[in-house]
């Protein structure tokens, strides 16, 4: 058989092949079993992390509207300019390649279409030979009968070789330029187009493959500017370089985000565009790193931060670790998400939960005192006691005991409830924390912690966190505070004074910034959350591994963190003003109160002040702490009847005797009211003035002793009473028990039963509660 009738045979032979493949074969899979990488980018694209595929190459899918129409056009003008004019294969150009390569045998001339080449790389075929090159014809063939051309120029694009183990335009134009292929220039866009039929020699990583490909690309741009018109200016740009890095050179910023988006994308999706600013990460990240420097005397190594944009959820920034190289403080772990202990980051919320029950307003007078809750006796942080304290102070303060008390209120089952829709995880059952758990004897994580103080912001509705651009922006969410009690609590905090710290900014020294601190048992954890501007910025310092440093106090090891944090934020932001609640629509008033009291200036009140005030949820009542009594003229001593000529009127302070302890222990003088005069009887005396009222046996708890200690327990009777009593006296069941001065504590030797415990005073006045006593074997 001559050269002739083989060559035309084998045409032939093409073309019945092709009709059969038309006509039989099945709709293949453009892509097959290739999977895909994931890239993880920051709001603005930038790329924090890119992810291997499963078979260990940097794979990313685009669909093709997100490629440069400049790099398709050219990869096209390069590859295949014939593209949408052929059925798969190009039948002038075979001829040509099979007379060159297996007539004339003279050098291999290939002839692949862009279609030829897919399927070269979809079903791994060796096409140096004829039976090879058939079956890719037959392939391509196939493609184009079940597929339309831009289905299949954008899986050539997503799969075609750029160097190294680099698939797909959009990972080239990623890993080589730091860009999305849709914002490729003009030059980068040619420089990709020529790679892929010489991806080994052409790999622009490499110093050598650099320049070839620079020489491919100038025979393009002439190629180009024969189909297009090309001006001085863009031709000059050729003549610039081009920074290219290698996927040595990678980036895997904010390590510990990053690895978490991934760990929740079931399967590689292409790009994934995140809520983190980049910009705003690494202000995160330089604070951190400067901190842990200047504090390594102190022990101070790591620690971990959030920045989350409450009016979005989003989460704008987020450092896990110091370093997230560094094995010598566990640097993997992410501490965003790790449990700690809040330590006392949670009394705001307390508080907030006592405003929405009427319990307290923030001018309310708590008392910072020596307190018994049943066998719990709560001692605040510097071991000491600051008597009589308003709510706004207490809260600012971090007093312990205020607080505490305000729980026994509120209710620790109730708070329980809070943290449980809070969305806290892993908790315990209420008993199990008891009163301690406003001090931190649960745990949480950075992220729940984030979300509450969020909450308040948001006006009392808790919304989740997004991570994600393309998450619905339509957040569930759920009323956990009032709007009111939400904006008081924030209007308390931002009455907490700045630390000192040499690097905070004196600049920012009167922007508006509601804060907390908290410090962990032992002092294993140093905590500050604030709300600024739209933002709530977290700060943890601690170690991993849970050894304690007496340097981990909130206050002096999170707090000057937080501020040179925020000061270095707010430095680059247009505002700082706070944008939560707007006040006309709330339910708030400022009244005036009695300034020593925080009640509603009786007539004798001194000095008045503004509080805020929810109307008709705030506790509302008249002070009674500076009261008018009448004084004989001659003796000096209290009378029951007013007489002109001899007698006149005097304002006193009667403050609680648990008070009036204190102001002694603090060497503060109160005086006195006098004392009665004789000839005024029990009745008067008892409708003067106020009731004792029983502080301990607390109320609702009940007392479990065990039987075998029963004879040695004692319970303590402890009460509150007027500053005119000298004494109480106890009863148990109507029996007389004991007697003792008014700050005397009385301890009784419990019985077994339900009892009825009443305390009378020396002016005949009383109060009473219910005992139970539960004995267990």
């Amino acid at each position: 058989m001559s050269k002739r009738r083989a060559f035309l045979f084998g045409v032939s032979a093409l073309v019945a092949a092709g009709v059969l493949a038309l006509a039989f074969c099945p709709k293949p899979s453009l892509y097959g079993n290739a999977r895909f990488s994931t890239a993880v980018l920051d709001r603005e694209g930038r790329l924090l992390r890119l992810a291997l595929a499963d078979d260990e190459r940097y794979r990313l899918h685009n669909d093709i509207a997100e490629i440069s129409p400049v790099a398709i056009e050219a990869t096209l003008l390069y590859e295949d300019r014939h593209f949408y004019e052929h059925p798969g294969f190009n039948p002038g150009s075979l001829v040509r390649a099979f007379w060159s390569t297996y007539i004339r045998k003279d050098r291999p001339i290939g002839a692949s279409t862009i279609t030829m080449q897919l399927a070269r790389i979809r079903f791994d075929l060796d096409t140096r030979n004829i039976a090879g090159k058939f079956s890719q014809i037959v392939r391509a063939i196939q493609f184009e009968r079940h597929y339309d051309k831009a289905e299949i120029l954008e899986a050539y694009l997503n799969l075609a070789p750029y160097g190294g183990n680099i698939e797909g335009i959009g990972t080239a134009s990623l890993v080589y330029f730091d860009k999305p292929a849709a914002k490729l220039s003009m030059p980068e866009a040619l420089a990709l187009a020529v790679i892929p039929q010489n991806p080994v020699r052409r790999d622009p990583s490499t110093g050598a493959g650099y320049v070839q490909m620079l020489g491919a690309r100038s025979r393009l741009l002439e190629m180009w500017a024969k189909e297009n018109l090309l001006g001085d200016e863009t031709r000059a740009q050729f003549d610039l370089p081009m920074a290219v890095r290698g996927t040595s050179e990678l980036p895997f910023r904010a390590p510990h985000f990053s690895l978490s988006v991934l760990a929740r994308t079931s399967e590689r999706q292409g790009s994934i565009t995140t809520t983190l600013d980049l910009s705003r990460q690494k202000v995160l990240e330089k604070q951190i790193d400067r901190y842990i420097d200047r504090g390594r005397s102190r022990g101070i190594r790591n620690a971990s931060a959030m920045l989350v944009d409450y009016r979005s959820m989003e989460v704008i920034a987020s450092v896990g670790s110091a370093d997230f190289f560094d094995d010598s403080i566990a640097g993997q772990v992410d501490g965003t998400r790790a449990k700690r202990s809040p330590g006392s980051t949670l009394k705001p919320f307390v508080y907030g939960l006592a405003i929405d029950q009427g319990i307290i307003h923030p001018s309310s007078l708590l008392k910072d005192a020596p307190t018994r809750f049943a066998a719990y006796t709560p001692e605040n942080f510097d071991r000491g006691f600051m008597g009589p304290i308003k709510a706004k102070d207490a809260l600012i303060y971090s007093r312990n005991v205020p607080a505490i008390e305000l729980l026994s209120r509120v209710g620790h089952v109730t708070f329980h409830e809070f943290l449980l829709d809070a969305g806290v995880r892993g908790l315990s059952t209420p008993d199990h924390y008891g009163l301690a758990m406003i001090l931190g004897g649960n745990e949480l994580t950075m992220h729940e912690l984030v979300m509450q103080y969020a909450m308040l912001a948001n006006g009392g509705l808790l919304r989740p966190l997004r991570t994600h651009t393309d998450e619905s922006t339509e957040l569930a969410e759920k009323r956990l505070l009032s709007a009111e009690a939400s904006f008081l609590v924030l209007d308390m905090l931002r009455d907490n004074p700045r630390p000192d710290s040499p690097g905070i900014d004196g600049k920012y020294a009167n922007s508006p910034i509601a804060w907390k601190t908290g410090t962990s048992y032992a002092f294993r954890d140093a905590w500050t959350v604030g709300v600024f501007g739209p933002y709530v910025l977290a700060i943890w310092v601690g170690n991993f591994d849970g050894s304690a440093n007496p340097a981990f106090v909130g206050r002096s090891a999170a707090a000057p963190l937080f501020f040179e944090t925020a000061d270095a934020l707010m430095a680059g932001s247009a505002s700082t003003r706070p944008e939560y609640s707007p006040l006309a629509s709330l339910n708030v008033e400022e009244v005036d109160v009695c300034a020593d009291t925080g009640d509603l200036p009786g007539r004798h009140c001194p000095r008045t002040e503004k509080a805020w005030f929810i109307p008709g949820v705030s506790p509302i009542k008249v002070s009674d702490v500076h009261r008018a009594i009448r004084i004989d003229n001659a003796t000096g001593l209290r009378v029951c009847n007013f007489q002109a000529a001899n007698t006149h009127e005097e304002v006193f302070e009667f403050w609680p005797s648990d008070i009036l302890s204190l102001f002694r222990r603090a060497g503060i003088a109160v005086r006195q009211p006098p004392a009665w005069s004789a000839e005024c009887g029990m009745s008067h005396k008892e409708a003067s003035g106020l009731p004792p009222r029983i502080s301990s046996p607390t109320p609702g708890v009940a007392y479990h002793v065990r039987i075998d200690r029963l004879s040695d327990e004692r319970i303590p009777f402890e009460a509150t009473t007027d500053s005119d009593v000298t004494r109480v006296f106890w009863f148990v069941d109507d029996q007389f028990v004991a007697s003792g001065t008014r700050d005397e504590t009385i301890f009784w030797k419990p019985v077994a039963g339900d009892h009825r415990i009443l305390a009378v005073d020396d002016l005949g006045r009383s109060h009473s509660r219910q005992l139970s006593v539960k004995v267990a074997l």
